[in-house]
């Protein structure tokens, strides 16, 4: 075996593989590349050596490495630090529990930083981190890299400071619907694309082959009586919606849960234009109903009994404290009350979705040819995985477990990285050879190879196919079992997702030789404009919001600190409370919102409410009276003396943000007063705080003030001639200063705190 042969590589431990040598070679003369591999083709090994040869490059360059978990970012770390003749004390991983100080002087001292990209969103947010330094940024599971995910962020951060940089993204499959490949390529400003296969040629001596086979089912008579109930009850709805014109056509197949959504999207654009049409809210409470209809019909076909009989214990109780119309309305129904007493009777019989002893024999089958082996099956629902988990402990050779994300569900309480990384230790370790796990185990996770990855249901994404299958054959032989019930949405998911992985493959071959997309949405920036950027403190609170992102984007100064008033202050005179539409009704009912207005009153002088969204949507979102509505927003305007802007979404939110802030400090004394409320702030911005309520003091004299004295105290024991020497502090504002400190304070009846008071007989 030949070995990779670099300074900085460690000797005989990277194996010199043509295709990946061709890749990093490739990169290196065309700039910023996607690299689209199948897992297991050293996808690591090709940054591995591209780091190398920064580093060889320049000594000085820094390497940054994004993956979506601390676990896949701590793998990354052990990566570097197996194959890199680096200290090892120069590669680290970060993430959010990683102390905000200590990432600071990490970004400092450390060559390689291995981390999540939240974290980093979140540090460059807050300043604390400096994109200038990094010669090369690789963006793992790289198909993430869309929508509002940190990646597209942090790119756009690294363009507008950084060009130079080398922006390689990873991953398995950036999916097969070209938009999103383009979308992909343009948020991370990919320039060549690199593609390899199993089939390729001088791919096939480095990988194993996987078996992929299906196995598929037949549905037992009693499930076939359930499905033509809720079936009949489908078709109720739908002929009640086709003839109120709202659904074209009475096809229960053709009203998938993604149409479904749909349809209910469009009939509440409907009600929010103040079309207050009653038959609109039937026709949303049946699609509602109908999506509830269609979502047992799944867990009958794919899951089984057990699923559905948890399912329909939800609903009862949703319909029966009256959370959902939805929910009353289909389990009044006779057909679905008699799919319910059926459904517990089978329950109650133990009778199990066939798929159940099909898995059991393929697992057993597994164990006698390969006593040794280890066995991911994926479910993508929390229910059965139990289920199944419980069924197959009653086997002895198979040593079962769960395993499934931090999120908690309902009753369903979700697993912490510890607990998860327990299991995978347990796994290796022979603990258990059947792991039971929800998408949780598709990526970023360091899951050790198995010898058989079984799907109970198919999925109809190739990108979660493609993930699935990675996890075996790694190291060996792998095979690929996939569970499907006949005549089912399981048949129809997997042709989808195979369809998918076909269009996919030509779909980058398509666009890999043509013009990739720039990106349209960099703004100039350099750094002689710095000093001229807008200052905006935001709320801490606010800092995940989309909001604060595009003031960044925009090249406003963000300071992040925890105000007790407001959520933007972007002058000594303007404080912003943002609320969305669902939040100003929410705060209208638990009292929140007053008390709110009556703080931006007494700190603030222009003080305004932001109203983002639809706002036709106040009167349609809560069962909340419409006078209740528009007295709250008439007493914000005429009592509060508060003005509200309506915006349609985040983008327009930041857009007034930054004018209106632009418009109060250019041309004016850019300091904003920091009379932001008193908790979290520092002890120089306290004292800063102190001195700004001397009279005719602003921000800028305060500061000057306190740079002149030393301390609050200096300025008071300062005298008035003292403080004629300020600078911008003349005659006549020392007199007033030195006339308030020294006066004797005398307790005025009709007067407090500044405010004029009504006389008790008045």
């Amino acid at each position: 075996m030949a070995f990779i042969k670099h300074d900085l590589i460690k000797k005989d431990t990277v194996e010199a593989r043509l295709y990946q040598e061709l890749i990093v070679t490739k990169i290196i003369e065309k700039g910023n590349s996607l690299v689209v591999a199948p897992t297991a083709l050293g996808k690591t090994i090709v940054a591995v050596m591209l780091a190398a040869h920064k580093l060889k490059e320049n000594k000085e360059n820094k390497i940054l490495f994004l993956a979506p978990t601390k676990p896949l970012a701590v793998q990354h770390e052990k990566s570097f630090k197996k194959f890199l003749e680096v200290d090892d004390d120069q590669i680290v991983s970060i993430t959010g529990t990683t102390k905000p100080s200590e990432r600071e002087k990490i970004y400092d001292s450390a060559t390689i930083i291995n981390a999540t990209p939240q974290t980093i969103e979140n540090d460059l947010l807050n300043g604390r981190l400096n994109l200038k330094k990094f010669a090369l940024v690789i963006f793992d599971e790289a198909h993430r890299a869309i929508g509002d995910y940190a990646y597209v962020f942090v790119n756009l951060q690294l363009q507008k400071h950084n060009r130079n940089a080398l922006v390689v993204a990873l991953t398995a499959s950036p999916g097969s619907n070209e938009e999103k490949i383009q979308d992909v390529c343009r948020n991370l400003s990919i320039k060549n694309i690199e593609i390899k296969n199993n089939e390729d040629e001088d791919v096939k001596p480095y990988v194993n082959e996987i078996e992929i086979d299906w196995v598929r089912v037949e549905l037992p008579t009693e499930f076939q009586k359930i499905k033509l109930l809720l079936e009949t009850f489908q078709r109720v709805q739908l002929k009640f919606l086709k003839s109120i014109h709202i659904a074209k056509t009475e096809n229960k197949n053709y009203y998938n849960r993604i149409r479904l959504l749909e349809m209910q999207a469009m009939l509440r654009k409907r009600l929010s234009s103040g079309n207050a049409n009653p038959i609109l809210f039937s026709a949303i409470s049946k699609s509602a109903a109908m999506l509830k209809g269609a979502h047992a019909i799944e867990l009958l076909d794919t899951q089984g009994i057990g699923a559905l009989n948890n399912y329909w214990e939800k609903v009862l109780e949703e319909g029966a404290r009256g959370k959902s119309k939805a929910a009353k309305n289909i389990i009044a129904n006779e057909d679905v009350k008699q799919a319910i007493r059926e459904t517990r009777d089978l329950f109650e019989k133990n009778i199990q979705h066939p798929k159940y002893a099909e898995l059991k024999k393929i697992i057993l089958e597994q164990f006698k040819a390969k006593p040794k082996s280890k066995i991911i099956v994926f479910n993508h629902y929390r229910d059965s995985i139990k289920e199944v988990v419980n069924f197959l402990k009653d086997e002895k050779k198979i040593k079962a477990t769960r395993f499934i994300g931090q999120a908690t569900k309902g009753t369903e309480k979700g697993m912490s990285q510890k607990i998860q990384q327990q299991v995978l230790d347990e796994l290796r370790e022979g603990k258990h050879n059947v792991l039971v796990a929800s998408s949780v185990a598709e990526e970023g996770l360091d899951i050790p190879s198995v010898e058989l990855v079984v799907f109970f249901e198919p999925v109809p994404s190739e990108i979660r196919t493609i993930q699935r299958r990675g996890r075996t054959g790694r190291f060996g032989k792998g095979k690929t079992i996939i569970l499907m019930a006949k005549g089912t949405r399981d048949e129809a998911f997997y042709w989808t997702a195979k369809n998918k992985e076909k269009k996919m493959k030509t779909t980058l071959n398509r666009i890999k030789g043509t013009p990739l997309p720039e990106q349209s949405t960099l703004l100039n920036f350099s750094e002689n404009e710095a000093e001229e950027r807008i200052i905006v403190f935001v709320d801490s609170r606010e800092q995940a919001s989309n909001v604060t992102k595009k003031l960044f984007d925009r090249d406003a100064k963000v300071i992040m600190k925890q105000l007790t008033v407001g959520d933007y202050v972007l002058s000594k005179d303007v404080c912003v409370e943002r609320k969305s539409v669902e939040d100003f009704l929410a705060s209208m009912i638990d009292g929140r919102l007053f008390n709110q207005l009556v703080d931006l009153r007494e700190n603030y002088s222009k003080p305004l409410v932001i109203l983002e969204g639809n706002i036709d949507e106040l009167f349609t979102l809560r069962n909340m009276h419409r006078n209740a509505i528009i007295g709250a927003l008439t007493s914000i305007a005429l009592d509060y003396q508060i003005p509200i802007i309506n915006t349609k979404n985040v983008d327009e939110t930041a857009e007034y943000l930054y004018l209106i802030a632009k418009r109060e400090q250019f041309g004016k004394d850019r300091d904003i007063r920091l009379r932001i409320g008193r908790k979290g702030l520092s002890v120089s911005e306290q004292q800063r705080y102190i001195v700004e309520g001397f009279p005719l003091v602003g921000p800028l004299l305060a500061r000057n003030l306190l740079k002149e004295f030393g301390s609050v105290k200096g300025i008071i024991d300062a005298d008035e001639k003292d403080l004629q020497n300020v600078e911008n502090l003349g005659k006549v504002k020392a007199k007033k200063i030195k006339k308030i400190l020294e006066a004797k304070f005398k307790e005025e009846k009709d007067k407090e705190a500044g405010l004029n008071l009504p006389r008790k007989d008045d």
